[in-house]
């Protein structure tokens, strides 16, 4: 009889293709990584080129987004294109190749933006892009306009696609911008396709005059920390949860490599939440009655607030309140109430480490069974299974 072999087994060897940098995607491919014990190789997330005679078991790529390709991005694509070992691609700017594929859910950041919005109070919304033809954008903008004209507010597009690729258009964007903005009604809410762009829309209304957030409310999304919080004005930001879906590539890839079936369709991840910061910090309500009602709620989270306590500050009737939050927020006081309370829920739940019933009493609920409930009724989605797919699971 023939003696058991005590080697190891082999560990795979896999390529992340980056056709550009994303820190939080790296993460959270290596992350996979670690647990799986691959030997991974980022050399593309480095200098955007394949390392060469590269031989492995699989690729997690991110192809890249160009209207112009470099020719490094050209030359990725093309090497992903003609491999021979199983891929998955984070990106949708090639939906001709027949990759699975692990990508956020676009419609719901666009939505998710435009409720953060609306629920302030404003009347008009803009959304702002440079690259309208973009999977990623398209679905965007659509998630975001149908969420405006259905709470029956008014959208406006605000679109330099056309412009973009001329000679010195970075240069003149930001006047133009600018120029638009100064155009369009007052105070007015606005989200950009990225956070970068939601910060060109920030210093665009600086440059006009116009003050953020009080004539021009901003949104960006992807919460990238150096655009969030080290732009001009801390910038509120739908979390697209990058870090997830870096994982989630790298949990499909090696779930094909061990001979499992792709998906028909792509594996979307959604949102995380809206981070709110100073860019769409306000109540854009010029009813004084309203204003207070919306401070009071935003200041008293912790507390076990009531109807009759923000009726009480609002300075006017329990009939007068209802029908002013009615036509102008669009919902009812208890709504309001609720929303604010799991709007702060979703922050601590994404930072993770307080249990459940430590975040329901920061944030004014009895206890976590009522969180639970409200969580799964108002937001379609259990709390725990929100935690669970907005934390990664820590590395072994």
């Amino acid at each position: 009889m023939k003696p058991k072999s005590t080697a190891a087994p082999l560990r795979k060897s896999v390529l992340l293709v980056l056709g550009f940098y994303v820190h939080e995607i790296n993460v959270g491919v290596a992350k996979y990584a670690r647990q799986a014990n691959w030997i991974l190789d980022d050399t593309t997330s480095r200098n955007g080129m394949v390392p060469p005679g590269w031989t492995g078991d699989g690729i997690v790529a991110l192809l890249p987004s160009f209207p112009v390709p470099t020719w490094n991005q050209t030359a990725l694509v093309e090497f992903v294109s003609n491999v021979r070992v199983p891929v998955v691609d984070l990106s949708d700017q090639f939906p001709n190749l027949p990759f699975p594929r692990v990508l956020p859910d676009n419609e719901a950041i666009g939505r998710l933006g435009a409720e953060h919005l609306i629920s302030r109070g404003f009347k008009h919304f803009a959304f702002y892009t440079q690259d309208r033809e973009a999977p990623v954008v398209g679905e965007r903008m659509a998630g975001f306009r149908a969420a405006v004209l259905k709470a029956g507010r008014e959208f406006h597009l605000v679109d330099y696609t056309q412009n973009i690729a001329g000679q010195g258009a970075r240069q003149r964007l930001i006047p133009w911008l600018g120029r638009q903005f100064a155009s369009l009604p007052k105070p007015i809410a606005a989200m950009g396709q990225y956070d970068g762009d939601a910060n060109d829309i920030v210093r665009a209304c600086q440059l006009a005059g116009l003050r953020i957030p009080e004539d021009v409310a901003v949104v960006g999304a992807d919460n990238d920390p150096i655009y969030a919080e080290l732009g001009p004005v801390p910038l509120s930001s739908v979390v697209t949860n990058r870090e997830m879906i870096g994982y989630k590539g790298a949990e499909l890839l090696d779930h094909i490599m061990r001979g499992g079936q792709p998906p028909q369709t792509p594996l979307r991840i959604k949102p995380g939440g809206v981070m709110v910061r100073q860019s769409s910090d306000i109540v854009a309500v010029s009813d004084a009655n309203l204003a207070k009602a919306m401070d009071f709620i935003a200041r008293n989270i912790a507390k076990a607030t009531t109807v009759d306590d923000v009726v009480a500050a609002s300075g006017t009737s329990r009939r007068n309140l209802y029908v002013k939050f009615a036509a102008q927020v669009g919902h009812s006081i208890q709504r309001e109430i609720i929303r604010q309370r799991l709007e702060r829920a979703m922050g601590y739940m994404r930072e993770g480490g307080e249990k459940l019933q430590t975040i329901a009493e920061l944030c004014g609920f009895e206890n976590a069974g009522q969180l639970s409930k409200l969580f799964k009724h108002h937001l379609g989605i259990s709390a725990s299974q929100f935690r669970q797919e907005n934390r990664l699971p820590k590395p072994r």
